[in-house]
């Protein structure tokens, strides 16, 4: 009995500390500053790469990677599922296509989460779904989260993952750029989890500036906040340096955090003790700058139980931040009931001034 136990000791040994070598050898490693390609429409709009306008529409969404929708009790958030059954994920991604389509005279649309290959969204590429919906859009994607094989939960490994930020766009953009941010850096967690960024395109506008819209999606399993606060530090520097020279910006995305009002408990069914959810945001974040939210729509819900069963927390941790010479036509979230994903999409119109 000893030699068995022993065996089996050993066997986890050798995989654990296989899996560990593997990540290091295959981890995904960007650079701090990293060009990307632009992926362009199917049938592009006849246009010019200088915009004329001064107003545009913008819409987010955490996509959940197809895999989260209301039937998903998660296990990352004390629920049981790891991975969610095909049907499931084509129900999903089916209902994020028409969501579009309904949206698609949107100037931007900013997607978190997107995948294009894994083991979790059935290797299903939501770029290429989404631009083939909406085939005057052209699109930019990075990756965040890109790792060989996730070993993790042991019984039911989540393998494979490519999945990141995908801007879709019908203007065209004259640089499109991956900027790093500050991850966790605890090992060998860092080996196997996401490596964050902005996902920032430029336009040039009639009048000399530049639009400046950036696609985020900042930490989210972070208690102390002390990551997300670094992220928000290296952002903030961005921002500054864009409007310093003039330029109009767009930062919008999944904050993992709440804005600065806003009562947490809103829609609280008991008595919430998730640090995670307890934080509000930086009340000023930027000097002048400002949020840009639906108070009255949740954006996410915790996945501890499916939304059918009722009861799951809700929040809002999705929105806008707007540079000080762009102002809000109007702002308002879908509310989807969580069917698709476990975040509802937002959509806004700004103007210049």
């Amino acid at each position: 009995m000893l030699l068995i136990a022993g065996m089996l000791v050993l066997a986890a040994v050798a995989y654990v500390g296989g899996m560990i070598l593997f990540a290091v050898i295959t981890q995904y490693n960007p650079k701090p500053v990293e060009d990307v390609a632009l992926v362009e429409a199917k049938t592009p709009m006849q246009g010019t790469k200088v915009l004329s306008d001064s107003t545009f529409t913008f819409l987010i969404w955490n996509l959940g990677y197809g895999g989260l929708g209301e039937e998903v009790d998660f296990f990352y958030d004390g629920g049981k599922m790891v991975t969610s059954p095909k049907e499931h994920v084509e129900k999903n991604n089916k209902g994020m296509v028409e969501l579009l389509k309904a949206n698609k005279d949107a100037d931007f649309i900013m997607l978190q989460e997107a995948d294009r290959h894994g083991k979790r969204s059935w290797n299903i590429d939501q770029a290429e779904e989404f631009a083939t919906a909406l085939p005057d859009h052209n699109y930019a994607f990075t990756p965040n989260y890109d790792i060989k094989y996730l070993p993790f939960p042991y019984l039911d490994p989540m393998g494979t993952i490519y999945g990141g930020l995908l801007t879709m766009s019908k203007h065209t953009p004259v640089e499109i750029q991956r900027i790093a941010l500050p991850n966790i850096s605890d090992f060998p967690r860092k080996l196997f989890y996401l490596k964050r960024c902005l996902l920032l395109q430029r336009y040039k506008l009639a009048n000399g500036k530049d639009l400046v819209i950036i696609n985020t999606h900042f930490e989210a399993y972070d208690a102390g906040g002390l990551v997300k606060k670094e992220q928000r530090a290296v952002t903030k520097k961005i921002l500054e340096a864009e409007y310093a020279k003039g330029n109009y910006v767009v930062l919008g995305g999944d904050w993992n955090i709440a804005p600065p009002d806003f009562n947490v408990h809103t829609w609280e069914h008991k008595k919430l003790t998730d640090e995670l959810y307890l934080m509000n945001n930086d009340s000023v974040f930027v000097q002048g700058w400002h949020y840009v939210y639906d108070r009255t729509t949740a954006t996410n819900r915790k996945n501890e139980t499916s939304y059918k069963e009722g009861g799951t927390y809700k929040t809002i941790i999705d929105y806008f931040y707007l540079s000080p010479n762009i102002e809000v036509d109007s702002i308002h979230g879908i509310d989807k009931h969580f069917a698709y994903s476990d975040h509802n999409p937002v959509r806004m119109t700004i103007k210049l001034k």
